[in-house]
């Protein structure tokens, strides 16, 4: 069977920090405008609509990942300034944008993390996540997908 796939681009606002790289400048706290790109593979044929499946339904399930990330600061549960910036946060009522994850938050990591997240939530029939791609900047992008 030919391959047949769709792609659909999100896009979400978000700060981090990285731990353990030569430069300092990807421990600093930065954010940026990320741009998600989710590619979709059919696994059956396209049947009478001529379509692999309603995008609608992916973005169902991308966006509730995004409103938990959009303009949130992403942090690894174990970098030493969590427990600070946590209660300072609280302290001022924000603490709902602190997105705690178990892993070095890297473009890297963040790929894979939609990845997987994405590929649990689709509960659609004839189609699989083939691959989740994560830019930062339009000069620097990571992906992850399936092999």
């Amino acid at each position: 069977m030919p391959t047949r796939s769709i792609e659909k681009t999100f896009r979400f606002d978000a700060g981090h920090r990285a731990l353990g790289f030569d430069y300092k400048k990807e421990e600093t706290i930065h954010g940026h405008t990320w741009r998600l790109t989710v590619t979709i593979e059919a696994t059956q044929e396209l049947g009478e609509r001529e379509s692999i499946f309603d995008t609608n339904d992916l973005a169902v399930v991308v966006n509730s990942l995004i409103d938990q990330v959009d303009h949130s600061f992403i942090i690894w549960s174990l970098d030493p300034i969590y427990p600070g910036l946590k209660h300072l946060c609280k302290s001022a009522g924000i603490d709902d944008k602190i997105f705690p994850v178990d892993f070095n938050p890297t473009l890297e990591g963040l790929a894979k993390y939609f990845f997987e997240k994405i590929s649990e939530g689709m509960q659609v029939g004839g189609v699989v996540v083939r691959r989740a791609r994560l830019e930062c900047a339009t000069t620097l992008s990571a992906t992850h997908e399936r092999t």
